[in-house]
């Protein structure tokens, strides 16, 4: 499978393309090229907080001191696995799980997608052709585009309605917070 192919199937699923299927490798093997996509939206994060360091050193003459990697690792980590778990979780509720599969799947190649459009943006903060407030501005609408994403791939791939559909998406959300918060906290 190229790279290409669930790329453009991010589109395909979250639109209205007919045979979204096609686009992604739903097997058992697919699921794993899947989860190593997930573990690649690590270096876009990365480059999250590089943009917003380098921003800071900026403003106050300094230096660019990165935190640690290794806290930063596990919280994404734990942001990053907690939809695969609430979505097992959910399949099992709502009797749903021939979905769970392709429902990872597609979730995680959409969450490399916008992980890697906003550490793009914020790539070129730390470089100096961005403002900062322009990459603020594109995380919070690939984070915000991220919770749509989580409803419309409810509806569509678990074939939940619309209500429990955006619920599902908010909880999500909910959970993926909570992360957030804690890595701030720390």
């Amino acid at each position: 499978m190229t790279l290409g192919k669930p790329l453009f199937g991010i589109f395909a699923v979250l639109g209205n393309w007919p045979n979204w299927e096609g686009y992604f490798d739903l097997s058992r093997k697919g699921l794993k090229t899947s989860f190593v996509a997930l573990l690649a939206s690590l270096a876009p994060l990365w480059l999250v907080v590089y943009g917003v360091e380098a921003e800071r050193a900026r403003l106050v003459e300094a230096p660019v001191t990165l935190p640690d990697a290794v806290p930063f690792i596990l919280i994404a980590v734990l942001w990053l696995f907690s939809f695969p778990a609430l979505a097992y979780l959910i399949g099992m509720i709502f009797e749903k799980m021939d979905r769970v599969r392709p429902w990872i799947i597609t979730r995680n190649w959409t969450l490399l997608a916008l992980a890697s459009v906003a550490g793009g943006m914020f790539g070129l903060v730390g470089i100096g052709l961005v403002p900062l407030i322009v990459a603020s501005g594109v995380g919070f609408a690939a984070y915000l585009g991220l919770m749509v994403a989580d409803i419309r791939l409810a509806q569509k791939v678990v074939e939940f309605n619309w209500w429990s559909s955006a619920l599902t998406g908010c909880g999500i959300v909910a959970v993926g917070l909570t992360f957030v918060q804690l890595a701030l906290s720390t």
